[in-house]
């Protein structure tokens, strides 16, 4: 463990080897991901960046408002750089807007007013999971958030989440067991 200036910088890294768990709200806590369409992309696109970015993915669940995941460290960049994908994509993709050409000038019109600005709020919450006991405690959280928000009455029917990949069945992504 390292210390600098009297403050302890092992829990402000990432610790390569040790699984982070990672939690983001949708801006506002709004509920962007209400819509089985909406989660259903969200899905894909996290997918496509654990292939991009070749991190474990342990756990997951999308919720309409916030996102939990329980990942690897990527071998060639960090947790921060593939969050920051993720989120762009989903909001480019959810929020139908591409990149901005910033040559051109744009206006605003009334209409755009309704969206909110964000579609995520800007930070994330990173846990190191330093034990199999935090690592096995931060899963069965994970697995039980839609059941604790009423939204299911057991794990297995919320198709969001990686608890069926973990009882050995068919999910939406398959997960790396540690």
């Amino acid at each position: 463990m390292q210390q600098s200036s009297g403050r302890d910088v092992s829990k402000e890294e990432n610790v390569p080897s040790v699984p982070d768990f990672i939690t983001f709200t949708c801006y506002q806590r709004r509920k962007f991901l209400a819509s089985v369409k909406n989660r259903n992309l969200a899905v894909r696109i996290l997918g496509e960046v654990r292939a991009r970015f070749q991190f474990k993915l342990i756990g997951y669940v999308l919720m309409p408002d916030h996102v939990h995941l329980l990942i690897s460290e990527p071998p060639c960049s960090s947790p921060a750089k593939a969050m920051q994908v993720f989120k762009q994509r989903v909001s480019r993709l959810l929020r139908g807007k591409k990149r901005r050409n910033t040559s051109q000038l744009v206006l605003a019109f009334p209409e755009e007013d309704a969206l909110p600005r964000r579609f995520w709020q800007r930070r994330y919450f990173d846990m190191n999971l330093y034990s199999a006991y935090l690592i096995r405690q931060k899963l069965d959280y994970i697995h039980a958030n839609p059941v604790k928000e009423k939204l299911v009455s057991h794990p297995r029917d919320w198709p969001w989440s990686s608890w069926s990949a973990h009882v050995g069945q068919d999910a939406m992504l398959a997960v790396d067991f540690l």
